[in-house]
């Protein structure tokens, strides 16, 4: 028992125990419930977050899947993925934006379920908070707008009177460009979170990726389409060959095809270079009646431009002008854009194409493209039609000429040529009169050649019309400007009437006016330069040109034959005047030769006396015996000469060598005429005389065949009064030259024989004149005692008066010396004698020395002469001046008077100026530089070898310039021992 409540006791204190134990245990249990109650909590909520995770990355997989596999336009893959977000995040105010430069196009919008048509913002003054995420490129998370609107980075651009309260905006980069927007509003606060954006971003970027192809898509597919329809425009065009057909199409199909309007096409006339209006979808447009003026608008700016101008907004472009030509403004009031397009080939701008939107900014740069394509295979169609009809115009133009060429060449004579060209002309031209005037050189005047067409005058009367020029302005302009012009003024032989305008056309052969065409067209204002086109045009200038060298060859058969009749005439009368041999026969001859050759009432010649200046009547024919006799005894005096006024022909004709002379009162009673035709006789670049005639019409020109007659004629009067003086000019030289050969001779002998022997010394001398006589003289004169003089002049002229004037110093030099005088005494009474007997401006220099061989001195004087030069033996030079002036300018002068001794050697040089003025082609003078270094060379030989040295030594330096001055050596060289 005590061991039963042992037992007991000890498990009443357990139980005790095991209740606190138990406690404690429940409690630990409790514990271990609750924490593995939050542990299987969390796993639930991780494993619930992780389907949810699942779910979304699924629904992000599908969206990323059908978004990158649709095949859609922009606006229904915005709708898809709106669509595929919804998945996602709440889309019940959602948006998809795409950038378009400064804009922002809302493509998918949608508020508060409801579908919201698309929009465009303009973000230049405020882009919002779409330009600040395409700016910064990051996605931008807003909570709650009510507090964080301070905050922003961009304050935001509400469009509804209930703002959001939270939103998620995502950039859709594309590349490196932000192309648009994806946006989530809510008007709960924070109803975005940071891992909405995580999975927003990644469904932005292949949004972006998939907004871009589709767009490229769209682009590309809209070219293709756009370049398939511009390659059928193309095809239907180029089929054409109507010019006018082709442009109806294009500016049709173009509306057709783009859907744009008022499209218009203009051309540039390759005539008159202008630019029409020939075509428009603009029903009140009159096809080619409006002009495009260069720079005007913006179809003028592409034209003078030459390249495509694009306005996408013709309100920003001042060059928009909103009436076409021709139209009012309210035909384009719409337009809001516009493209203007040069058609341009190769070669040359063939047009413009202008395109014209009532909707800003349609014309892109892919559009731009299409367009300017467009208008490149509409350019080669206008120039393909161009060829085509130029080339049918070519032909026809081709064969008109050769109809021309064959008719002209199968007529016989000038006025069957006439007629058969007047014919075809109107014919081939479509005219309603055409003439033909023929220049007639004889009359300077037109005569009627051949008329025909409406209202043309009879052809015989036309054939008598004859118009000198001045009769008509018209055809005088023609005449002289040898141009074509057109005139509203009629004709002198068709009465006035109607108006019609006159085209008249040059003949011209070998630069020579040969006639004039004269063309009517029918009812036309405008004449030659717009009253025919380009090939009639063509077509008249080459018939012009035919008829004027059938015409020239008709006319070269009958100038052949006149001039085979003028040159027998002139031969005549060459013939007549060769056999004669005093000119007043010859003249007499050509007086009687003139009327019978050309047919004029009288001849009269005068000759010019040069001596006395006036003008002798030689020989006359055709007047009274009375009139004769006056003409052969007066003589025209230069006063009376100078009034007979030269009157040149009417400038209108072409130049002539007569002249139309007013006669003085007197000679008017002679001659029975006011006037005379004269004919200066000029030869050798001086007048001669005159020959003057009166012709048989008093209203007949000297043109033509008499002209050339009369003219031949005058050449030979002028050429015979020429060789008569001549001939007198000829005997006149002979005699002189003889007279001069004898004077030469003269003075020659007047001259030493030779340079003389003198004991102890070498003398040398030269004496060579430039003309045939000369004004230099040298002379040695020996005295009884054994002295001799020796002179060395120069006279300041040359010629006959320097010869004359160097025999009389010669000869009182002579007189006076004998005279034992010395040098200085000699000098002075030659001086004074030629100062007594001399009458002109002549005056000499002259050196005088006595030179004494037995002491070896010379005693000298200068009377202005160039310093004889002394060379001693040890090289030393002395010049020989001594004061004095040239002889026969002033009486009673005092010349100086010098003495030295020779020594062995001595040399002594006199010269006159010939030697050191010598000059060669390039007009250097020889010099005394050259004359000593001369000297120096020959100094080893005698006096003779030297002078031979100087004057070869001058010659060589002269070479091929000749001798120009009267050269004079006297050398003097004492012997050595």
């Amino acid at each position: 028992m005590s061991a039963l409540f042992f037992l007991w006791q000890q498990s009443t204190v357990d139980a005790r125990l095991l209740s606190s134990i138990l406690l404690v245990v429940f409690a630990l249990l409790l514990i271990f419930a609750m924490i593995l109650g939050y542990f299987l909590w969390r796993r639930h909520n991780s494993r619930q977050r992780l389907y949810e995770r699942i779910a979304e990355l699924e629904a992000l997989g599908n969206a990323g899947r059908a978004i990158v596999a649709a095949n859609l336009d922009v606006e229904e893959l915005c709708a898809l993925i709106a669509g595929e977000v919804s998945h996602i995040i709440p889309t019940l105010t959602f948006q998809i934006g795409l950038f378009r430069d400064e804009f922002y196009d809302i493509v998918f919008w949608r508020i508060n379920g409801i579908r919201q048509p698309a929009r465009r913002f303009d973000l230049t003054e405020n882009s919002g908070l779409v330009g600040y995420v395409r700016d910064s490129k990051e996605p931008l998370l807003i909570r709650d707008f009510e507090q964080e609107l301070a905050d922003l980075p961009a304050q935001p651009r509400y469009v509804s009177d209930k703002p959001p309260r939270s939103a998620a905006f995502l950039p859709l980069i594309s590349g490196d460009a932000v192309i648009g927007v994806m946006a989530a509003q809510s008007s709960e606060p924070a109803r975005f979170a940071e891992a909405d954006l995580r999975l927003l971003s990644i469904l932005a970027n292949q949004t972006a990726v998939a907004i871009e192809n589709a767009q490229l898509f769209k682009r590309e597919k809209m070219r293709a389409a756009r370049l398939e329809l511009v390659g059928q425009v193309a095809r239907e065009v180029n089929g054409l060959i109507d010019l006018d057909e082709i442009f109806h199409r294009v500016v049709t199909l173009t509306q057709a095809t783009f859907g744009y309007h008022p499209v218009s096409i203009g051309q540039i006339d390759f005539e008159s270079g202008e630019a029409i209006l020939q075509a428009s979808t603009l029903t009140d447009l009159t096809p080619g009646e409006h002009l495009i003026e260069f720079g005007s608008g913006l179809v003028g700016a592409a034209l003078a431009e030459q390249e495509t101008i694009v306005v996408n907004d013709v309100a920003d472009d001042r060059r928009y002008n909103e009436a076409l030509p021709g139209l009012p403004e309210s035909a384009t009031a719409s337009t809001r854009a516009e493209i203007a397009i040069p058609l341009r080939t190769q070669a040359e701008i063939v047009g413009v194409l202008d395109v014209q939107s009532d909707q800003a900014d349609v014309f892109t740069p892919d559009e731009v493209r299409v367009l300017e394509a467009l208008a490149a295979q509409v350019a080669i169609a206008i120039q393909n039609a161009r060829l085509f009809a130029r080339q049918r115009e070519q032909a026809w133009l081709t064969s008109a000429q050769l109809q021309v060429v064959d008719t002209i060449a199968r007529s016989h004579s000038l006025d069957e040529l006439l007629e058969s060209t007047t014919l075809l002309t109107l014919m081939l031209v479509g005219l309603d009169c055409c003439a033909v005037l023929l220049w007639d050189r004889e009359e300077l005047a037109y005569r009627g050649g051949h008329i025909a067409g409406k209202a043309a005058m009879n052809v015989t009367d036309f054939r008598e019309l004859s118009m000198p020029i001045g009769q008509w302005a018209p055809l005088d302009a023609v005449h002289v400007g040898m141009e074509s012009i057109s005139t509203e003024q009629p004709p002198p032989w068709l009465p006035a009437g109607p108006f019609q305008v006159h085209s008249l056309i040059p003949l011209i052969a070998k630069g020579d006016m040969v006639g004039i065409l004269l063309v009517s067209p029918p009812d036309d204002p405008h004449g030659l330069e717009e009253g025919f086109n380009q090939t009639q045009k063509e077509l008249l200038l080459d018939i012009a040109s035919q008829m004027a060298q059938g015409i020239e060859r008709d006319m070269l058969a009958e100038a052949q034959q006149e001039e085979a009749w003028v040159n027998t005439a002139l031969f005549q009368v060459a013939e007549a005047v060769n056999s004669l041999i005093d000119l007043n026969e010859i003249l007499d001859t050509i007086v009687r030769y003139v009327p019978l050759l050309v047919g004029v009432e009288t001849c009269l010649i005068m000759t010019w006396d040069d001596e006395k200046q006036l003008f002798r009547f030689r020989s006359v024919y055709g007047v009274s015996e009375k009139g004769a006799a006056l003409l052969t005894r007066t003589a025209l005096a230069p006063a009376e000469f100078q009034a007979i006024k030269a009157q040149a022909e009417d400038p209108l004709a072409p130049a002539t060598t007569a002249y139309s002379l007013d006669l003085p009162h007197w000679m008017r009673q002679v001659f029975a005429t006011d006037t005379v035709q004269a004919f200066p006789l000029n030869a050798r670049g001086d007048l001669v005389g005159l020959m003057a005639v009166t012709m048989d019409r008093a209203d007949r020109p000297v043109t033509g065949r008499r002209l050339t007659i009369l003219t031949g004629i005058a050449h030979q009067a002028a050429t015979a009064v020429v060789n008569d003086q001549l001939y007198k000019e000829a005997a006149v030289r002979e005699r002189l030259e003889q007279e001069l050969d004898l004077a030469r001779t003269i003075q020659h002998s007047l001259m030493p024989s030779g340079s003389p022997e003198i004991a102890g010394c070498s003398v040398g001398s030269l004496w060579r004149a430039a003309r045939q006589v000369s004004g230099d003289f040298y002379d040695f004169l020996q005295f009884r005692d054994g002295r001799w003089g020796i002179v060395i002049a120069d006279v300041a002229d040359k010629g006959v008066p320097a010869a004359l004037f160097m025999a009389m110093s010669r000869t009182i030099l002579r007189s006076s010396a004998y005279g034992r005088r010395g040098p200085a005494g000699v000098l002075s009474r030659v001086n004074d004698l030629i100062c007594q007997d001399n009458s002109s401006d002549l005056f000499v220099t002259l050196f005088y020395a006595i030179w004494d061989p037995a002491k070896s001195t010379l005693t000298y004087a200068n009377g202005g002469h160039n310093p004889p030069l002394l060379v001693k033996n040890d090289g030393e030079l002395l010049k020989l001046s001594t004061p004095g002036i040239a002889l026969g300018v002033l009486p009673e002068m005092h010349f100086e008077e010098r003495k030295l001794t020779f020594a062995p050697g001595d040399l002594l040089v006199m010269y006159t100026d010939g030697v050191t003025e010598a000059m060669n082609t390039a007009y250097d003078e020889f010099g005394l530089e050259r004359l000593l270094h001369t000297i120096e060379a020959g100094n080893g030989q005698d006096a003779r070898g030297i002078v031979r040295g100087i004057a070869s030594a001058v010659s060589d330096f002269a070479g091929p310039a000749g001798q120009f001055d009267d050269i004079t050596l006297v050398v003097l060289k004492r012997d050595a021992e």
